[in-house]
């Protein structure tokens, strides 16, 4: 069986290579996206986990123009625009438009606390005001803000409001969503809730957004296409892989020190280098020695990662 909505299949949240001195590591993001392609999923620029509130307006055009030259006729590149000024959002679409992405994604504006009837205003102006297709994107953890389900389902009635990207937790909630949407051709719910992927596309979940991803695109892919497939077995293992590989950076830690983790063993695997913008820090070296300790457990190189043999 096959997804035929057009958002679909794993949507990995970049993570955002710099070089040493703090500018985009152009060399990386080739590798990168290459990498993420080549373990058959889709690269999502500027989100949570690519540090988007951190990274300059210079910076990330050149983020999302490297992304869409490597990327661009192999998968669909989704950006974020998220911000507290519509209008910064608004400029930013319109830089990524013509530079020719593919999707935007934003989560709410989160310096002020909202209600539901701003949010759903907000999601409808910006969807009536920028030329590319929007995926809405719920991400509570971050802006200490949640869309309820009835404010995302008038939001889906928006012509240009196209899918649904979920990072709030809670099973019910999950199951809720995905039975309000997965009949409807236009518009997809896209998971952020790695954990549960295998879980999500039985009930009929049309992608993920795993941050892990960025170290093991292909135990996503995996997931993903073995559900459609029926081959449930295969999907349950690499599940419990990737959940094993995941706890490695996020397993009792904070987000903003989960990424610096993660952007290390990225580092270990020659992908990037383990540079974060302030406010992360680094690791120390007693912190990457316990990082290198878990992970080799998992496989020595990208393929024995990827692997679920």
């Amino acid at each position: 069986m096959k997804n035929s909505k057009k958002y679909n299949g794993v949507v990995v949240p970049m993570v955002t290579p710099f070089n040493s001195d703090m500018n985009i590591d152009l060399d990386a993001v080739t590798v990168l996206v290459n990498h993420l392609i080549d373990g058959g999923c889709h690269p999502f620029v500027l989100g949570t986990t690519g540090e988007s509130s951190s990274i300059s307006f210079e910076s990330k055009v050149a983020l999302v123009k490297k992304t869409v030259e490597v990327a661009k006729g192999k998968a669909t590149v989704y950006a974020g625009i998220s911000g507290n000024c519509f209008q910064e959002s608004l400029d930013q679409a319109k830089v990524y438009t013509d530079l020719g992405v593919d999707v935007l994604v934003t989560h709410v504006p989160y310096y002020y606390p909202l209600n539901q009837n701003h949010i759903l205003n907000y999601f409808n102006q910006l969807a009536s005001a920028v030329a590319l297709p929007l995926i809405v994107y719920n991400m509570p953890m971050t802006t200490n803000m949640s869309i309820d389900l009835e404010t995302a389902e008038e939001l889906s009635k928006h012509p240009n409001i196209v899918g649904y990207k979920e990072s709030e937790r809670g099973e019910e909630r999950m199951a809720k969503a995905i039975g309000l949407w997965k009949d409807r051709a236009d518009f997809s719910y896209l998971l952020g809730w790695a954990a549960k992927s295998y879980e999500a596309m039985l009930l009929g979940a049309d992608g993920l957004v795993p941050s892990t991803g960025n170290l093991t695109p292909q135990l996503y892919s995996t997931i993903y296409e073995s559900v459609l497939s029926g081959n449930n077995e295969s999907a349950q293992k690499a599940q419990e892989k990737s959940d094993a590989i995941s706890k490695v950076y996020q397993e009792n830690q904070i987000l903003v020190n989960a990424i610096p983790i993660l952007k290390f063993l990225l580092a270990k695997y020659n992908l990037c280098t383990k540079a974060v913008l302030l406010p992360m820090i680094a690791l120390n070296e007693a912190d990457e020695k316990i990082a290198t300790e878990k992970i080799k457990n998992y496989g020595t190189d990208l393929k024995s990662l990827n692997s679920v043999e």
